[in-house]
């Protein structure tokens, strides 16, 4: 990429802006054709290689999802999404309208669900459906 930059550095340019006071800093570049094909070949394959997830992958919940099989386990919020398929967001909204089962606050900022009552609402949407 730096050996097609020196080859774009060397080819003619002009400014057309130069002569305004506060213009940006835009140019005007005349590439032959070979160049150019270059320089697109370039980017083109720059982005296939990006490392930019085109999707959210969620990592795995640092609680097991074995802890739902235990009734009075309290369950973290990352297991709750991954259990029901749903985001947090959702998950809050829900509970606002009571449509989910309401967590049990261990502190200010500690918050669980009983894996009883999830499971229990699972059972209720699958009978629903």
């Amino acid at each position: 990429m730096t050996a097609l930059l020196r080859e774009l550095l060397q080819c003619n340019h002009s400014d057309p802006n130069r002569r305004r006071a506060g213009a940006g800093k835009w140019v005007t570049v005349n590439v032959p054709a070979e160049l150019w094909e270059k320089i697109q070949a370039a980017t083109d394959q720059a982005e296939s290689r990006s490392s930019v997830p085109t999707h959210k992958h969620r990592a795995p919940p640092a609680q097991t999802l074995q802890a739902a099989l235990i009734p009075d386990a309290l369950l973290r919020i990352d297991v709750v999404e991954h259990l029901t398929g749903l985001g947090e967001s959702t998950i809050r909204r829900k509970m606002a309208t009571a449509n989910f089962p309401q967590p049990i606050k261990n502190g200010a900022r500690c918050t669980r669900w009983r894996a009883g009552d999830v499971t229990t609402w699972l059972r209720q949407q699958g009978a629903a459906a």
